[in-house]
């Protein structure tokens, strides 16, 4: 039986409805709990933050609170904001989420900051150990290194060689200083260390089938494996053994050092085939060519004949390549080949420097030495400075004051046709083979004019007359170095010099000599009675490249390169 709701009905619902309402309980809002937690290691005032809104600030160690509440299964990050000064603060569970109580887990630990303290290593080959404090790191490889130990700002530091390949010198620049950072600045410096016998034998000759042989050309015409009066240093970059020969007006290019006697070469440039002598100009000709240079990726030759430096941007790998910059003449025309006295002029240069971001160029017929502080971009670049001179525009020989006229007395600050120079960016040394006399400075000159600092070869500023023994020289030409052992081709004597640590004095004697049985004798021949070369003697040497276990010699006189290896 269906029964109708009536009026009565809808209002009992209703009153039901109501008695429910009323009986339903009264919602909460969410509980809310503080965040906090401990410090520790605290020396000075540090802020910490929470949520990324509320800063507390403190300066004591102990327990710390925000006063902002975070509500329960709501999350917390507590950040450092603001460390102490020289102090480094981590945060140990400073995240979670709140679980129903007050979070008091938080652990910031703060501690002295600290500074690492490395640098880099260059010239490496073999092992290396340095020391710091208690610490000694080892080192296998060229670049930079760090020490495990950090020291704090204010401390001290000093780093020193523990130990060291045996066939090597390792110097330490900037290896002691007081902590203000990072240090980065060490310096550590590898170089071989060459021991050679007075009046040692070669080991290789080329250009010569023998080393009784000395006549150009091996008596013929040029081939691969022949020289004509080789003048200047050679270079070893890439693998590859570049030679000037001077006579034949070509550069020729070997793979690796020679390792048999009369050797062939693998390239030429200058020519555009072995048998080619002629002198040329242009962008594939050479005249003359001497001193030769790299920096590992580019090959810089003095092309005296033109009167310019030729600038390989890549290393020659094959014969005609040819050069991307010229310096000395506007361009590579055939006709841009004249010497001149002006600030991007040259004079027959005879030798030229390619390294430690710089280049520098032994201008000869011009007594002066030009420096290019950064690599040239542009053919005819000019130079920065100028050595030898007073200003770019003056050109004669042992001149101080530049007045156009030569001085009784050369100087501190003057040359007469200087055919060497060498840098390792920081020392420079000038062959002033007129002066005979070997030039050099402590620190690399910053302005031009710039008198040297130590002068060989002389026992003072003011002399030069040759002299025959281990202070005295006859027409130094070229030099080379490790920046620690220091070799000069004493070509009129004969002989190659060796100093075994870079001099410091005035007059320093050398260690040892190539070429002759003692110091005080100059044949170019042996036995000095006889008219032939032997493994060991050397006729008016022009050119001198380290290239270990190598020392190689251009043998002028003999039209021959000889090849000297460390004992």
């Amino acid at each position: 039986m269906r029964i109708p709701l009536g009026r009565l009905g809808l209002l009992g619902l209703a009153m039901l409805v109501a008695a429910c309402d009323e009986q339903k309980p009264e919602e909460q809002p969410p509980a809310k709990f503080h965040v906090g937690g401990t410090l520790s290691g605290l020396s000075g005032s540090i802020t910490l933050r929470l949520n990324g809104q509320e800063d507390l600030t403190r300066d004591a160690n102990g327990p710390f609170s925000f006063q902002t509440q975070v509500q329960d299964q709501g999350d917390y990050a507590v950040t450092v904001a603001t460390p102490p000064p020289e102090q480094d603060c981590t945060v140990e569970g400073g995240t979670g989420q709140v679980a129903g109580a007050d979070v008091d887990s938080v652990r910031v630990r703060c501690a002295t900051r600290t500074y690492s303290v490395g640098g880099t290593v260059e010239g490496l080959d073999g092992t290396l150990e340095l020391s710091l404090g208690g610490e000694t790191l080892r080192i296998t490889t060229n670049g930079p290194f760090t020490f495990a130990a950090k020291l704090p700002r204010g401390g001290t530091y000093a780093v020193a060689v523990a130990s060291r390949p045996s066939n090597q010198r390792c110097t330490v620049a900037n290896g002691g200083g007081t902590v203000a950072g990072n240090v980065t600045g060490i310096s550590v410096q590898c170089v071989h260390v060459y021991t050679l016998d007075t009046f040692q034998t070669a080991s290789v000759v080329l250009g010569q089938a023998d080393f009784t042989s000395k006549a150009p050309d091996r008596g013929g015409s040029s081939n691969a494996g022949t020289l004509n009066n080789p003048l200047g240093n050679p270079a070893l970059a890439g693998g590859r053994l570049y030679v000037p020969d001077t006579g034949a007006n070509r550069v020729l290019g070997f793979a690796g050092v020679p390792a048999a006697n009369g050797a062939s070469a693998d390239l030429v440039l200058g020519q555009t085939d072995f048998g080619g002598f002629e002198p040329g100009s242009g962008q594939e000709g050479l005249g003359n060519p001497e001193g030769l240079s790299s920096d590992g990726t580019r090959l810089a030759v003095a092309d005296v004949r033109n009167s310019r430096v030729l600038l390989y941007s890549a290393l020659p790998a094959s014969t005609g390549a040819t050069p991307a910059l010229v310096l000395g003449q506007p361009d590579f025309g055939p006709t841009s080949t004249s010497a001149g006295c002006a600030r991007t002029s040259l004079g027959f240069p005879e030798d030229v420097f390619l390294g430690r971001g710089k280049l520098l160029v032994a201008d000869s017929a011009n007594n002066r030495v030009l420096v290019w502080n950064t690599l040239p971009t542009s053919n005819g670049a000019p130079p920065d400075l100028v050595l030898g001179q007073s200003s770019f525009t003056t050109c004669v020989e042992n001149d101080a004051d530049g007045n156009g006229t030569r001085d009784s007395t050369s100087g501190a600050s003057t040359l007469w046709n200087p055919t060497g120079v060498w840098t390792d960016g920081t020392r420079l040394a000038v062959a002033d083979s007129y002066n005979n006399r070997i030039l050099l400075w402590n620190a690399f000159p910053t302005r031009s004019g710039q008198p040297a600092d130590v002068v060989l070869g002389q026992p003072d500023f003011t002399a030069r007359a040759p002299g025959l023994s281990s202070t005295g020289m006859n027409t130094p030409y070229t030099l080379a170095s490790t920046g620690q052992q220091l070799f000069v081709t004493d070509s009129q004597n004969h002989r190659v010099l060796v100093w075994n640590a870079f001099p410091a004095a005035n007059g320093t004697p050398a260690d040892a000599v190539l070429g002759q049985p003692d110091f005080t004798h100059a044949s170019p021949f042996d036995p000095p009675t006889g008219t032939t070369p032997s493994g060991r003697s050397l006729n008016q040497p022009g050119g001198v490249l380290l290239a270990w276990p190598h020392v190689v010699v251009s043998d002028y006189g003999n039209h021959r390169l000889l090849v000297f290896e460390s004992r």
